[in-house]
């Protein structure tokens, strides 16, 4: 059926999910608002979450037009010097991919499901432009998914081709290729306006200002200082409001954080976390585990790292960059990613935890695949493991709480001869 009526049809069943994914959002940021924890410098998080993880609201907010960003592989410093601001795409409303449940495989990524649904829900009028980076077989055929969908990327498209092999020449030099390209893009999109040398060091000044900060934050987290559910609602606000914004505002917040209750700590590890599903981490909390360390792109690895040149010329700037970028990358669609279990080990030789919980969002295979790959070379160094796979609805939670508490069981007696007198 089509014509009128079929129309009206789907803008009922847009509205509705709409109304749900807000109601989604309400309820996680009130169980957080409730929490005996909750400190006042956390309330300028929970407004930008409030207000929506729209393009259009941090267009609105930052005075910037608005590049959408599918990962975090293109330098932010790049778009943010061509007077654009960075944002980048995610959701966890059930709600929204409720949107995208038919005419698309069954075992389909989470997140990549409820963001179909999310663009469908309008957030993304007015985008300047998209950036896709080519990590996964679902973001290659994103924009194919969407016009399956009913709609489609409007504003300019950009691909982001991905060198899968990082420590050879050849893949830097395909990288330092690309984010010329993307630089060519960014200024033909600011009318042919060349990215300012002066703007590209003030804007690698502002996000390694912001790295900083985030980096404060994780240090407060290995001190028991800052439960997890806080910490993923500062980092996933990152995008909605400037990045000097963010890190003033990361910056009240450290001085008010407390040693919380002692309990065993792990590292989190696998598929990304976003807004307002926090599920895995209400399940964590309530099994008595505590979050000492990530490597999710969602947590610790929203940005690279620090950008280190001493080449202050255009060229010297954009290759550092890119180098950043290309190597602080711990995505698992990277054939050599030994780094990834490095940066797992590396805390765990220093004390910070005994385990590691990896989570696998159904439909997200190249994460699946390295949940297997990392789980022996994990082991090999007595650290406890468990896999843990879900998705965005709420059906698993009390099997995964079963399994959260029985390992939580297993990890009792370490944490508390690591703890008595």
């Amino acid at each position: 059926m089509s014509g009128p009526a079929s129309n009206e049809r789907r803008e009922r069943v847009i509205k509705k999910a709409a109304d749900k994914a807000a109601l989604e959002m309400t309820w996680t940021l009130e169980r957080l608002r409730g929490r005996p924890d909750r400190k006042p410098a956390y309330d300028y998080f929970l407004k930008l979450a409030a207000d929506g993880l729209s393009p259009a609201k941090a267009a609105e907010r930052t005075g910037r037009p608005v590049v959408n960003l599918m990962c975090l592989q293109a330098p932010l410093e790049l778009i943010h010097a061509a007077g654009f601001q960075p944002f980048k795409v995610f959701s966890g409303s059930p709600a929204e991919g409720g949107l995208a449940a038919q005419g698309f495989p069954a075992l389909m990524c989470p997140m990549l499901r409820s963001v179909l649904g999310a663009v469908q829900v309008n957030r993304f009028p007015g985008s300047a432009a998209w950036v896709l980076p080519t990590t996964c077989d679902w973001l290659v055929k994103f924009p194919e998914m969407l016009k399956l969908a009913g709609t489609e990327i409007e504003a300019p498209l950009h691909w982001l081709e991905l060198p899968h092999l990082k420590d050879g020449p050849e893949g830097r030099e395909r990288w330092l290729d690309e984010v010329y390209r993307l630089k060519f893009f960014l200024e033909k999109l600011a009318g042919g306006r060349k990215i300012d040398r002066r703007q590209l060091r003030a804007s690698i000044a502002v996000y390694d200002e912001a790295w900083r900060a985030l980096g404060a934050l994780a240090e407060k987290r290995r001190r028991g200082q800052l439960a997890a559910p806080w910490f993923f609602l500062l980092t996933g606000a990152f995008f909605l409001d400037r990045p000097e914004h963010w890190s003033e505002a990361v910056r009240r917040v450290l001085p008010q954080l407390e040693p919380g209750p002692e309990a065993p700590r792990v590292f989190l590890a696998g598929s990304p976390i976003f807004l307002p599903n926090f599920k895995l981490l209400w399940l964590m909390e309530e099994a008595g585990l505590a979050v000492a360390a990530d490597d999710l792109c969602s947590g610790e690895r929203l940005l690279p790292g620090g950008v280190n040149y001493s080449d202050a010329s255009e060229f010297g700037l954009v290759s550092a960059l890119a180098q950043r970028y290309h190597q602080g990358c711990l995505c698992p669609t990277f054939i050599d990613n030994d780094r990834r279990v490095n940066n797992i080990l590396g805390p765990a030789r220093q004390g910070d935890f005994k385990a590691v919980v990896f989570q696998v969002l159904k439909g997200c295979h190249p994460f699946d695949l390295e949940s297997l790959t990392i789980e022996g070379p994990i082991r090999d160094q007595g650290l406890k493991y468990l896999r843990l796979e879900t998705d965005y609805s709420p059906e698993d939670s009390q099997n995964l709480l079963t399994r959260l508490e029985a390992y939580r069981r297993t990890l009792g007696e370490d944490h508390e001869s690591q703890h008595r007198p």
